[in-house]
């Protein structure tokens, strides 16, 4: 091989780039940036309109509807979802894969521009946005609470939020849980009208006198000169003293008809740590920074920052513990893996060629951390996981190479000439086996969608770290061994290893009865399947890991007051306070959402508690059984919803059992809604089961008389903005205060605009100069209203949720669809279902598609290799034995067919089985070539080559288990001690069972069955050229 036989040459060039990788790769991976989930671009927009005291029938009406029908003209959306509700409707529309979320954003702000002139006049600006899961997910989040005003908490906060987001890898420092002060000022009705001051008066003059204005500038003496005239306030107290009117040559001012305040907004929310009032701050990581170095330089400012006695701060949140943790585990894997094979190595190979083969571990991986750094990528756990996954297959094509460069150099050749002859003869299956591996791997750079985005980081490690490894065994191997392998002349005489003599003897057997053992194969094939389908566990998206944390959200009636809400968050408080096990848990009112995570819904009737467990080592309970129980002791809260969620791993994903309900009419749907509920709830394993109806918020209509208002030269948009004005309070300026400003708000006393004859007692000025009662320009009407109204692609939807438990997903949802084909719904309604489900149809079909690629290449790399068609699909005979051994491996272990986990599990044996198979078949065609029998090349073939392949195999497994049995080495304590149990090991577990049991299986029955194949084959192939051949052109060395 030209490559190795130069390495060989330039060997002291070699020796010294060795020495420069070392020095760059363990630079590149101390200074990689590191983050726990992957950076990935969620391909989602969204749009939030506030529109504050309307009811959630006309945020539909006005502002849902316009939006949506301009939207929908935007191209490449996949999908369009709308939440109308008291004073808001958001809408998120989902692209296709692989669109530029910056120009579908633009995108959306050109259609909401459009769709202005249709929108409420005095709508604020729709905001859109778009969401990065690196950078719009906080990395930290730190709670101040103590015996104290929250005000008081507040300005600490804010001198913190200050001094963090000076940090340059710092994008946002959000202030959650606080109070926001408002300049109020209400007005006395029966002043403002004995005085006879119409109330847009007193809008116009606050804002009027409220100004700062630039004249110009003027020339004095050849210098400009800026005037200016600032009105701006800058006490409230010149807010009271602003001259309305004159009466009775009487000056009337604000404070005489209103109340001027310096106060805070309505309380809409409540925040609790531990059951103690705080304020939190949550900090945002710009894009690509490396999320461990901040949070410590955020934790240097918190531990200079003097905090006074009584306020405590508590970190609810912090990645940095996560990824450092998670890192923790992945290099102990990695190094357990890697004791593991090179102890393998030194007992096959002895201490000089384990040391050559072992090489490739580090070096590969160091290859691997250059590239990475080289390309901008993270450090995250899908990497990390790579390179456990690559432990075992790096030293594969190493101990291919070295243990022929031995082998040579048992026959008596010089050490270089040894190095050159073995890398030569084994050079092309080594290759072949690595673009086959690399072959299984390569779809899964297309896999598309969040999902995609996610796991690519997986097949673009293995390929980087694979192409290392044969870099390393084609150039550094050869050329370490030309100068230090060495090894005594092989005895004619040396008696063959009893180990070999014993296969020998078992593959004679099977090739002298190849009909009855081919067959028996295929049989205990079908026999496995057979018994998986009537034993296996279902089917599972991403496995279930022991939650570090859960959610317990609580949902009451629309217009449920904010002090009904927090009285039953607070009963619920004092129940989790017996839990050992928990190490705190954060109380948000008014929020669905809370603060972690990101935002919710908003309202008074939500409520939320984030629980956090304590670490794995230190709970005592599993946390699985700890959800279990939280959810019994709550139990169920008369007239609300109640919902126990614990922690998902992973991309975000859907519910595990979601199913859609479209339709026209909200009360039909909420009655179907009803029915299906009721005809799933007994089905077993399905917990949590809740829809997203809202309970009916009362409404109060006041219809104007539109031809008595015109008569008093009113008009309903006037009326309507009185009465606005009177009940909810409109905004007529702002207040600056330094560099923050403050809504000045307009609106009635309490006692004024809650008493129940308010329209009794709200006068309006008419054109005449008087005032008459509310009540005399249109009719009250109560309705029941309408809750948070939800569509999906302009079409009105409800949606039923639910958990798994005890049970796999698509289990579950077979009973769950045999259930609600018994509902007969009307014409004009139907169901869909999505979720979970939907995520795992939408893996399972694009990993199908994959598998079929990569078998499809891996055939075409060998038929180039071997100019043939029989003997490749001789060697792909192993990837299907390679199923029994994953389906036994998911049976003996009780674990779930994980779609993604044992998916691309099964992709890679694909890859890595037919190595062996290559390996063999190609040293069975050398026997060929020098006049050996079929049935003697391919007993020498597999005697010759049953310890690489042996080795290679058991390296491979040996590198993944620990993954799969959660048991490593602590090499970061010393002396290092075994850790069982680790976090990360769930997460990972079920690909890597495929692994290990499928390559077992499939290497055992690969050392017989194909030999047996390739005979039978050639034999099938000699009694054609026979049969049909001229004499002269037959060629007995082959089965082609």
């Amino acid at each position: 091989m030209i490559l190795s036989n130069y390495a060989i040459k330039f060997r002291t060039a070699v020796f010294v780039f060795i020495f420069v990788l070392i020095i760059a790769g363990v630079h590149s991976y101390v200074t990689v940036p590191r983050e726990g989930t992957p950076d990935i671009t969620i391909p989602y927009v969204f749009l939030t309109a506030l529109y504050e005291g309307t009811s959630p029938t006309e945020m539909e009406k006005l502002i849902a509807i316009p939006l949506e029908k301009k939207l929908n003209d935007v191209e490449n959306i996949k999908e369009m979802r709308s939440v109308s509700s008291e004073g808001i409707t958001f809408i998120s529309i989902e692209f296709v894969a692989g669109e530029d979320i910056d120009m579908a954003k633009q995108r959306v702000k050109d259609k909401v521009d459009l769709a202005r002139p249709d929108l409420p006049r005095d709508l604020d600006e729709p905001v859109v946005d778009a969401f990065n899961f690196s950078s719009d997910f906080p990395v930290y989040i730190f709670t101040l609470s103590g015996e104290t005003q929250i005000s008081r908490l507040k300005s600490l906060a804010e001198d913190l939020q200050d001094r963090i987001e000076r940090l340059s890898g710092v994008r946002q420092a959000e202030i959650s849980g606080i109070l926001e002060r408002e300049i109020r000022v209400e007005i006395d009705l029966p002043r403002m009208i004995a005085y006879d001051v119409p109330l847009s008066l007193v809008m116009g003059r606050i804002a009027q006198e409220n100004r700062t204005v630039s004249a110009g500038n003027i020339e004095m003496e050849g210098q400009k000169i800026q005037v200016r005239i600032p009105g701006e306030f800058d006490l409230v107290a010149d807010l009271r003293q602003i001259l309305l009117v004159e009466r009775d040559g009487q000056p009337v001012y604000l404070t005489d008809i209103a109340q001027v305040s310096d106060t805070f907004k309505d309380r809409d929310s409540i925040s609790r740590v531990n059951g103690q009032p705080c304020v939190s701050l949550s900090i945002k990581k710009r894009s690509g920074v490396n999320a461990v170095g901040l949070i410590r330089e955020v934790e240097n400012i918190l531990d200079r920052y003097s905090l006074p006695p009584g306020i405590h701060r508590t970190v609810v949140m912090d990645q940095s513990e996560y990824v450092a943790s998670m890192i923790v585990e992945l290099e102990n894997n990695v190094l357990s893996g890697f004791v593991l094979v090179v102890v393998v190595l030194l007992i096959f190979l002895g201490v000089r060629n384990s040391f050559f083969v072992g090489l490739a571990i580090p070096l590969s991986m160091l290859i691997a951390f250059i590239l990475i750094a080289a390309r901008g990528q993270t450090l995250n756990f899908i990497v990390l996981f790579s390179l456990v996954l690559s432990v075992g297959m790096l030293v594969d094509n190493a101990i291919v190479i070295v243990e022929n460069i031995y082998r040579n150099r048992t026959l008596g050749l010089s050490r270089i000439e040894a190095a050159r002859r073995g890398a030569a003869e084994v050079a092309w299956p080594v290759i072949t086996s690595t673009l086959t591996t690399l072959a299984a791997f390569a779809p899964l750079l297309f896999w598309p969608g969040i999902m995609g985005q996610f796991m690519g980081y997986l097949p673009r490690t293995l390929i980087v770290t694979l192409t290392a490894s044969l870099f390393v065994a084609m150039v550094i191997n050869p050329a370490i061994c030309s100068v230090l392998i060495n090894a005594r002349p092989r005895d004619a005489k040396e008696k063959t290893h009893p180990f070999i003599r014993g296969y020998e003897r078992v593959l004679r057997g099977a090739l002298n009865h190849r009909g009855p053992i081919l067959l028996l194969g295929f049989v205990f094939l079908f026999f496995t399947m057979a018994l998986y389908g009537q034993f296996g566990n279902g089917v599972e998206l991403f496995p279930d890991v022991e939650p570090r944390n859960a959610t317990v959200s609580l949902t009451f009636p629309q217009g449920t007051a904010i002090e009904r809400t927090d009285e039953v968050l607070r009963e619920i408080e004092q129940k989790l306070l017996k839990y050992e096990d928990i190490e705190f848990f954060l109380t948000t009112v008014g929020s669905a959402g809370g603060m972690i995570g990101g935002s919710g819904s908003g309202g008074t009737h939500l409520g939320n508690i984030h629980v956090e467990f304590r670490d794995a080592a230190d709970r005592k309970e599993n946390s699985f059984v700890l959800v279990g129980k939280i959810r019994d002791d709550i139990g169920r809260v008369p007239d609300a919803e109640l919902k126990v969620d614990r922690e998902q791993e992973g991309p975000p994903t859907g519910a595990a059992v979601s199913i859609e309900l479209f339709g026209d009419d909200f009360d039909t749907l909420e009655h179907f809604a009803g029915e299906i509920t009721r005809a799933i709830e007994t089905v077993p394993g399905l917990v949590d089961l809740q829809d997203d109806l809202d309970e009916s918020l009362p409404e109060f209509q006041f219809r104007v008389d539109r031809h008595r208002a015109a008569l008093l030269g009113l008009d309903t948009d006037t009326i309507g903005q009185f009465l606005r004005m009177a009940i909810y309070g409109l905004e007529v300026s702002k207040f600056r205060a330094d560099e923050d400003e403050f809504d000045i708000r307009l609106r009635l006393p309490k006692e004024q605009r809650s008493s129940p004859d308010l329209l009794e007692r709200v006068f309006i000025p008419v054109a005449d100069g008087h005032s008459v009662p509310l009540s005399s320009l249109g009719e009250a009407v109560y309705t029941a209203g309408q809750g948070a109204i939800r569509r999906k692609d302009q079409k009105r939807m409800v949606t039923i949720t639910g958990d798994n438990q005890d049970r796999g997903v698509d289990q579950i949802l077979r009973d769950v669809q045999a259930e609600v084909s018994k509902v007969a719904l009307p014409r004009g309604y139907g169901v869909a279902y999505t979720g979970e489900n939907k995520d795992m149809q939408e893996s399972g079909a694009f990993l199908s598609r994959a598998f079929a690629v990569a078998v499809g290449l891996i055939l075409v790399i060998l038929v180039i290799q071997f100019n043939s068609v029989v003997l490749p699909l001789i060697i792909m005979f192993s990837v299907i034995l390679s199923m029994i051994g994953v389906l036994w491996g998911l049976l003996l272990t009780g674990m779930r067919f994980g779609i993604i986990m044992t998916g691309v599990g099964v992709i890679s044996l694909a890859g890595i089985v037919v190595n062996n198979s290559i390996v063999l078949v190609d040293c069975t065609l050398q026997r060929r070539r020098e006049g050996l029998s079929a049935i003697e090349a391919v007993v020498e073939a597999g005697k010759l080559r049953l310890r690489p392949v042996l080795l290679t195999a058991t390296t491979t497994i040996l590198g993944l288990i620990p993954m799969a049995v959660g048991l490593s080495i602590e090499v970061h304590s010393w002396p290092p001690r075994l850790v069982a149990g680790a976090e990360s090991s769930a997460w990972w577990a079920p690909m890597a069972v495929a692994v290990i049991y499928g390559l077992t299986v499939a290497t055992v029955l690969t050392l017989v069955l194909v030999p047996v194949m390739y005979s039978l084959a050639d034999g099938f192939a000699e009694k054609m050229k026979r049969r049909f051949a001229p004499r002269d052109e037959m060629d007995e060395g082959s089965a082609r």
